[in-house]
Order: C-alpha cells, then structure tokens, then sequence
C-alpha cells in the first residue's frame, strides 16, 4: 500500500510538472520553425564557430574573413532573423526578465549612440554590428534554454570541426602563400585560415574549443576516440602558434575546473594535462616564456590608462581608431578587451560590462552542477584570463571575440531560461 501512494505521488508530481510546462511556452526550435530551417539554423551556429578557421582567406590584407562574413549572413543570419521574429513577444519578456538582459541592451544601446562622436566609424556599420550581436545573444541563448543537451552536441562537432581545420592548418603551413609583410612562417608560428589569420586570435578560438570539449560529456566508443584525438590535435596546434596568453588562459582554466568538477575521469585528465604542462616548462619552456619577457604589456597598460583618461566618460567613440607608440612599435589596439572597451566607450560602459561579465561568472557557479553549468564556467575563467592579453574588439562582426565574450553571455542567460521554464530554483 504504502509503495501504491508512493507511486501515485509521483506520478502526481510529473502530471504537475508537464502541465506548468505546457503553461508555460518554451523557447524551442522544433516547436517554431519548420524542420528543414531548423536544420539550416543548426548549420549555420556550427559554422559561425568553424567557419571562423575553416573558411577561405579573404583576397583583402585588411579583411581576411570577408567569405566567411558574406557566408554567415545567409546560413547564420536568415535563419536566426527567421526564428527570432516569429517568437519576438516571447523573446522580448525572457530578455527583460533577466537582469543581464537589460544590461546588453543599454550597453549596445550606448555603444551605437556613441558612433556620433566617433573618429572614424559610422553609424550604419555600428547600429548593424550591435544588432547582429544582439540576434547571436537571443538565438544561443535560446538554442540552450530549448535543449542544453542539444547545445553540447553542436559545442561538441564544433570542436571536431575546428581540430580537422587545425590538422590542415599545420600540414599546409610551410606551402601557403601568406601576407609577406607578416612572415608568420619566417617566425615559425601557426596560423589558421580565415580570420584566424594571427598566431594569438588562432590560439585563443582552438583554446576555446579544446575548453569547452573537455566538459562535453561522451559517451564511450567512437564519441570518446573522437573527442580525445580532437583535443590532441588543437592542443598541438595552440603549442605550436607559441602564444603565450591562449597557454596561460588554458592552464588557469584547468586548475580551476581541478576544483569543480568532481567527475573522477575529468579529474584524471586534467591533472595529466597539467603534469604534461610542468614538464614542458622543466625541459625548457620557461626559458622561452622568460626569454620573450612582457612583450610591452606594462607599457601598452599605461598608456591605455591616459587615453581613457583623456575622454573618461563618453570615450573615443566605437569604430574609432587610435595608436600606442612604445620604442618605435605602433599598435592599434591595447591588447586588453577591458581598457580597450573603456577607450571606446568611456568607463561607465566599461563598468557596465564588467557587471555583465561578472552575472556569466556568477551563472557558471550557479549551475555548476550541470554539464552546460561547468562547460561555462570553464569558458568564462579562460576567457577572463585570454581578454587580458589580446582579442580585445567585442563590437565587430564576428570574430573570436564572439566566442570568448558574446558566447557566455548567450549560455549564462539560457540556463536562467531554461531553469525557470523549468521551476527550478536559481
């Protein structure tokens, strides 16, 4: 009798549970696209992660990842616009109802408006830049509170995607025709294709994906040979761009993940990643780290510093260009995605994405029990660490930026999505 009432309770609890969720309506793709955009969607979110080192170098010096742009409008683009319109009330009150929600819009909001008294950019570029990030945002988040699971398979042939382009990457390295004026194979570093066509940015996108299929659960056969190989391959890749930045950010990532994720088998394999890390640094690899020094990192800070104290609360405007000069070495940028962000826009829009950056971290503890929880939080600390060095530009069009920044953002705000179409507490 008693194992009767125990089974009426719970079948009690799960009628309640799929009607609240029949009450309430789902972000989900099956249920508002037809199945063969639904498709052309899946595509297109594969490809804005692969595409960034798999699709064809742009005959531009200047825009290298024009194809892969021009691409990504019709596989990317049409099917999210699509999507995204025929949801748009539902949309709208999930993006409000979040604190990060309002907090992207006012910072993109700000972002545009500050084209006005940019010294360079222009309006049209900027209000359509803001706009695709806002539709990225919207659609992975979305994509996450439809189906976590579904996110980490796409997260998962993504990494796929990107270790096949490294291994080709690094067997045409020496026989592709290059920009001679950078000589990246004079200097002996990886680069990509695409717009990955810098030794860092490559490092940071393949560090990226080695982060997030570390904490994609598989299960064992050909998913688990296959997720392996994939991160031989791109950890290879990542030693061999010899950037310093996309090293660091990997190896703080695993030590922190060393203490969050209790799987025995992930344990097991960061720690032999780290034993390998301190055994490259005790055969020689400090002496290179050493040897390179700070690459003016100091320096480049101090300057970003009287820039942004030059125009402290509006900024340069976004679009705008501006030079740091250190012993006859000109950059464009500071090499840090924070005081770059405060020489663009001021520092109340600075401080605002930082509130922001901080609600993503905040997320990724919050739901770290989950797969989808802890693959963020792996992502965010990595990112956190790369934004100090270098992929400084958020307000572009797609780029690696996207996936160190707008990802997250996109992850963190499904999970509160899907936890509370789920009544789950936060």
């Amino acid at each position: 009798m008693a194992r009767l009432t125990a089974n009426l309770a719970t079948v009690m609890r799960i009628d309640e549970q799929n009607m609240l969720s029949s009450l309430a309506p789902r972000l989900s793709v099956p249920a508002e696209l037809p199945k063969w955009m639904r498709y052309w969607l899946w595509l297109g979110m594969w490809w804005m992660l692969v595409g960034l080192a798999a699709s064809p170098v742009g005959d531009k010096i200047w825009n290298p990842g024009k194809p892969y742009h021009d691409s990504l409008l019709l596989l990317f683009v049409t099917p999210s616009v699509a999507w995204l319109w025929r949801g748009r009330n539902l949309f709208v009150r999930r993006a409000l109802q979040t604190v990060d929600g309002p907090l992207l819009l006012i910072f993109l909001g700000w972002a545009a408006l500050s084209v006005t008294w940019s010294n360079y950019g222009h309006f049209g570029d900027a209000a359509f830049v803001v706009v695709y990030i806002a539709v990225f945002v919207l659609t992975w988040g979305a994509f996450t509170a439809s189906d976590p699971q579904a996110l980490q398979h796409l997260l998962f042939w993504a990494a796929i995607g990107l270790a096949l382009s490294a291994l080709i990457s690094m067997v045409t390295f020496h026989w592709r025709s290059l920009n001679p004026a950078i000589s990246w194979q004079i200097q002996g570093r990886l680069i990509a294709f695409g717009s990955l066509n810098n030794p860092n940015l490559a490092a940071f996108a393949y560090g990226a994906a080695m982060i997030w299929l570390m904490q994609t659960p598989v299960r064992a056969g050909l998913s688990k040979w296959l997720q392996l190989a994939a991160f031989g391959v791109m950890a290879v890749f990542v030693v061999l761009t010899y950037s310093r930045a996309a090293w660091l950010a990997i190896l703080v990532a695993h030590i922190c993940m060393l203490f969050v994720d209790r799987r025995r088998k992930n344990r097991r394999r960061i720690l032999i990643l780290l034993g390998a890390a301190t055994l490259a640094i005790a055969l020689g690899g400090w002496h290179y780290v050493e040897q390179r020094g700070l690459s003016y990192r100091p320096q480049i800070f101090v300057q970003a510093a009287h820039l942004i104290l030059a125009h402290p609360w509006v900024g340069l405007g976004m679009g705008s260009r501006y030079s740091i000069y250190i012993d006859g070495i000109e950059w464009a940028h500071s090499h840090n995605a924070f005081t770059h962000t405060a020489i663009m826009l001021g520092i109340p829009a600075a401080l605002l994405w930082v509130w922001l950056w901080l609600i993503v971290g905040w997320r990724s503890w919050i739901f770290r029990g989950e797969a989808t929880g802890r693959c963020l939080m792996a992502l965010w600390i990595y990112a956190t660490v790369a934004f100090q060095f270098d992929a400084p530009d958020l307000l572009q069009k797609p780029s690696v930026e996207w996936v160190l920044g707008w990802l997250p953002v996109a992850i963190g705000m499904g999970l509160v999505w899907c936890a509370r179409l789920e009544k789950r507490p936060i």
